[in-house]
């Protein structure tokens, strides 16, 4: 598998791959619309099958130039390239690489363009500037090989991540960042090990979801968000409050969408039949439209989706079958103006809606994937959003204004039947509104040997409603309502600078200004401050050393908090309570080694890191042993991780990728009335955990390339809760996945997955419904054995 697969399309330009060489110099058809030039030239590598290296800082911000009609491929790269300031230079009748054009003839004039010639000289590694991925979630754009801290950066389409994934793909692929498994649009998503709690509630999530710079959560869900026409996504291990503000305490998650291309209309579709051992088969379709409305300056880009799981949990109670059964419906557009002068207007829209008929849990004194419930237990996760951002690039210096609103309701059903010892059959239903109003305005500006900087300001305003009610089917009883309004307005700043020669400094802070105002609708007997404000200053400090261009270390600390609020309290009809702020303080040390860009002169790369945190006042979402929800501050922890990671090119048709981390917490002090959980770990975090990863890739002709790679993961044991009913292990679990396909030119493809290849069982969570967890019966197992036949087709 090429290594463009696994490096974001915004960082680099290299194509490896090995055609005949006599294919050089033939003439073809080419239609590559301009474009971002480092999208452009992976187009041009993957299509005609000739390797593409070298990359300047500039190229990822350079627009292409549109190559279409037919000609040899020395005339396609003299056309994409015609006046961006950049020209190539050929090592062999295979290779090429990209170099900045000197001053005088960065513009040209139009010349016939030569064929490629036979095999030249290699060109000296020193001749050419270097290869670079860019972070950038950083919001300054710094190279990962000087970045002092952990990123990591997936490239969809790589290995076990497909576009008809949702966020497990790269839960797989990244052991630090985990999740619990309630089900498609219910999970919560830890960073680092910063896990507080298993349940969502009024809580702000310790990770950061954003879609580009469009923030998508605050204190619900991830929204599980499928992966069509998505090109990479980038996880920064936190906490990042300097740069991210509250709630940013594990990290941040930014998936990077595909932007709308005015130079060319293309299109693509894509279909999948899924079959899984013992269950409904599903399937999964997708349309992308690439509109230019006006050449070179307008263009809309529109990606529609539909996809059914099939349902694989039965119920002995009601007698049915196959009960879990989701369906995903969701969409996506992008309007890109680009006026001129190196300015960009872009207005996003999303929506996502995703349906489950029932819990995803089994028992354990039921037959396999099997429970037990008197009635079906669906939930609903509605996702909406819509963003306006305007982009101004000075080459060095760059402007960005983003604006965003989401919308998202949630709806859950449980069964009750037990409740307050009635024995007769009770609903509990959860519903929850949430409004988001983020607003981000930033300056950034990258400089030599690796100095950049970035100052800004924001503005977070959330609303939440939640509805609560339990009683009868027919007439449940609002239990209570309750509405929390957060309103973060920042200021921040972040600055790197060599101080002595291979040695960097990075200092940062944002001054946080939060109000929060909380109510409990239809009145309350508690005595609690309905509203607070607080000012918090989040600093960050880091040093690396760079004693080689392929060796840097670095230290880092790093910090961040959450907003209180009040919360419906446990056992009682309307009633609420307050619960206080957290926050973190987390020191980072680190090694990372190799090249993971240029695999032509690095083969292995490779990396270290050790952290260490310090958690204060931990908020949790929690759940009482009469199965009602609550809030509280549950003490002091500490945590504990390190994680190693390592890329092997053994040749450049295979490729090995590993990593695996260890990861020990505790509550260290905790709150008044949880004594029995001293010590105890932090819940759903694995103590243990591992992936190791294979590709292989072989071309069938110049049009045709045959791949095939692998993945087993392996999960080690950790705890639903801290605190009792909930210290209720679960983990243990080992999944083989398997892909192979088919790539042609033009984007087409066929290919044939399979997941959880040994069709294995266990235990990913112990949680299902939270009025019988006290039982400790509740088990979710793996889905089964699943193989999916798809096909893409590219216009």
């Amino acid at each position: 598998m090429t290594w463009n697969h696994f490096l974001p399309a915004a960082a680099i330009a290299i194509v490896t791959a090995s055609p005949a060489a006599a294919a050089a110099a033939e003439s073809r058809n080419f239609n590559i619309p301009a474009q971002r030039l480092d999208n452009a030239l992976i187009t041009l590598g993957n299509e005609t099958q000739i390797s593409i290296g070298g990359i300047d800082q500039r190229l990822a911000g350079v627009r292409s130039k549109p190559v279409r009609g037919r000609m040899t491929i020395a005339q396609a790269l003299t056309m994409m390239l015609r006046g961006t300031g950049f020209t190539y230079r050929i090592v062999d009748a295979e290779t090429v690489r990209i170099i900045p054009a000197p001053q005088a003839q960065a513009r040209p004039k139009p010349v016939a363009p030569p064929k490629l010639a036979p095999p030249a000289p290699r060109i000296e590694a020193t001749m050419t500037p270097p290869v670079e991925i860019i972070v950038t979630a950083t919001k300054q754009g710094q190279p990962l090989d000087s970045y002092p801290g952990t990123a990591h950066i997936e490239s969809v389409g790589s290995v076990g991540i497909g576009e008809s994934q949702g966020t497990a793909a790269f839960v797989a692929r990244i052991p630090t960042l985990t999740s619990t498994n309630l089900g498609p649009g219910r999970n919560k998503l830890f960073v680092r090990g910063i896990a507080d709690s298993s349940f969502s509630g009024p809580t702000q999530s310790t990770v950061g979801i954003y879609l580009g710079d469009l923030r998508l959560t605050y204190n619900a869900p991830e929204p599980d968000l499928r992966l069509y026409d998505i090109d990479r996504i980038e996880v920064i291990e936190g906490p990042q409050g300097t740069l991210y503000g509250a709630g940013a305490l594990g990290g941040i998650i930014r998936i990077v969408p595909k932007m709308a291309d005015a130079g060319g209309f293309h299109a693509s579709a894509t279909a999948g039949r899924s079959f899984t051992r013992g269950a409904e088969p599903g399937y999964d379709i997708e349309g992308m439209v690439n509109l230019p409305i006006l050449t070179d300056r307008v263009a809309l880009r529109v990606v529609g989706y539909k996809q059914v799981e099939g349902g694989y949990i039965d119920n002995s109670t009601l007698g049915t079958e196959n009960t879990n059964r989701t369906r995903i419906d969701g969409a996506r557009a992008n309007l890109r103006i680009e006026p001129g002068d190196n300015w960009t207007i872009d207005v996003n829209a999303l929506l996502q809606n995703i349906d489950t008929r029932d819990g995803q849990y089994a028992e354990s004194d039921q037959p396999r994937r099997t429970h037990a419930a008197n009635i079906p237990q669906p939930y609903d996760n509605d996702f909406k959003a819509a963003g306006f951002e305007i982009a101004k690039d000075w080459s060095d210096l760059k402007l960005i204004s983003s604006t965003g609103i989401v919308d998202h309701g949630l709806s859950e059903t449980f069964d009750a039947t037990g409740f307050g010892g009635n024995p007769e059959v009770q609903i509990f239903e959860g519903h929850e509104e949430i409004r988001l109003l983020t607003h981000e305005t930033r300056l950034s500006h990258r400089g030599p040997f690796g100095n950049s900087w970035v100052v800004g300001l924001g503005l977070v305003h959330n609303i939440d409603r939640i509805d609560r009610r339990l009683g009868p089917l027919d007439a449940p009883v609002t239990l209570a309502r309750l509405r929390n309004q957060k309103t973060e307005v920042a200021v921040f700043g972040e600055a790197t600078q060599q101080i002595a020669p291979r040695l960097s400094g990075t200092l940062g802070g944002r001054v946080v200004f939060a109000e929060t105002i909380g109510e409990l609708m239809g009145g309350s007997d508690q005595d609690f401050e309905p509203k607070r404000r607080q000012v918090r200053v989040l600093p960050t400090a880091a040093l690396s050393w760079k004693p080689n261009p392929e060796l840097l270390t670095f230290l880092r600390y790093q910090s961040g908090f959450r907003s209180g609020g009040i919360a419906i309290t446990g056992g009682r009809v309307n009633t609420a309570q307050r619960f206080d702020s957290d926050s973190i303080h987390t020191a980072e040390l680190g090694i990372r080694f190799g090249s993971e860009a240029d695999t032509a002169t690095s083969r292995f790369s490779g990396g270290i890191t050790t952290s260490y945190s310090i958690w204060t006042s931990i908020q949790a979402d929690l759940i009482g042993v009469d199965g009602l929800p609550f809030t509280e501050n549950i003490g002091r922890g500490t945590v504990y991780g390190a994680e190693i990671n390592g890329r092997w090119h053994a040749t450049d048709r295979l490729f090995f990728d590993g990593a695996m981390f260890v990861n020990r917490s505790a509550l260290t002090n905790p709150a008044e009335g949880l004594e029995e959980a001293d010590e105890r770990p932090l819940p759903n975090i694995a103590r243990t955990g591992a992936r190791f990863s294979a590709a292989w890739e072989r071309p069938l002709s110049s049009s045709l390339t045959f791949k095939l790679d692998g993945t087993v993961r392996l999960i080690g044991a950790s705890s639903l809760g801290t605190t009792a009913p909930l210290i209720l292990e679960h983990g243990e679990t080992t999944q083989v996945d398997l892909s192979a396909s088919l790539v042609a030119s033009q984007g087409w493809a066929i290919s044939l997955d399979a997941t959880n290849l040994l069709d294995a069982s266990g235990n990913t969570f112990s949680y299902g419904n939270p009025f019988t967890v006290a039982d400790g019966k509740q088990i979710t197992p793996l889905r089964p054995l699943t193989v999916r036949l798809g096909i893409r087709a590219g216009f």
